[in-house]
């Protein structure tokens, strides 16, 4: 993946769960450090994402080896979709992310021609970024599934996306993580200064005192 790239980076997401294919292309879409950007496409099944390969070229494409219409307990038949996705975009990076993921279906995965393979559980914005910058310096990457959850989640539907990222980070901060540090963090991460963040934070933080129920920062 070139930074430099002057085309939208082009990328096809393959998962039959509805919610699970939105939040994967709002999160690739967070993340490509392409100045074009990129078009995403999305296919809820094996036929529709064949169709979309002989009509499109991508750049990406991310694979759910269970799809419907194929035994998702069955090797042979997981196995048999990646292959044929493969096959049918060969000059696409592929990864294959999954909910029941194991070191030996990585293997052969690997041997059909995807660069990368992501367990579901933990997954999440950071790990993402994290997997295509190593897939541009190594040519591969692989993320197994891993439960990092210390702290139940708290949403409001009254904050902005941004606001509620901060209040996530600011949950999250490790013990003893002083304020100007976890704002400097976010301010890198997010490329705002620390000051804007801060002042997302309080802004956010307003808004739910006024809830009365204000979460503990973790």
């Amino acid at each position: 993946m070139s930074p430099h790239s002057e085309a939208p980076y082009r990328i096809l997401v393959v998962e039959d769960q509805d919610l699970m294919r939105l939040a994967l292309i709002r999160e690739l879409k967070a993340v490509i450090p392409i100045p074009a950007g990129c078009i995403v496409y999305g296919a809820g099944t094996f036929e529709m994402a064949l169709d979309l390969l002989t009509k499109e070229t991508f750049d990406l494409v991310v694979i759910d080896p269970g799809l419907p219409g194929f035994d998702p307990t069955s090797k042979n038949a997981r196995l048999s979709i990646v292959e044929q996705i493969v096959e049918a975009s060969p000059t696409a990076i592929h990864m294959v992310i999954t909910g029941s993921d194991t070191i030996e279906e990585w293997h052969e995965i690997q041997r059909r021609g995807a660069v990368a393979y992501l367990g579901k559980t933990g997954l999440n914005r950071e790990v993402i970024a994290r997997v295509l910058e190593e897939i541009s310096a190594k040519g591969m990457a692989i993320h197994f599934s891993e439960v990092q959850m210390t702290t139940c989640e708290y949403h409001y539907s009254g904050l902005t996306p941004r606001e509620q990222e901060i209040i996530d980070w600011m949950r999250r901060r490790p013990s003893g993580m002083k304020r100007k540090e976890i704002y400097e963090q976010m301010g890198m991460y997010f490329d705002i200064d620390a000051g804007s963040v801060e002042k997302y934070y309080k802004q956010a933080r307003a808004k739910l005192m006024r809830t009365g129920a204000f979460p503990k920062e973790g």
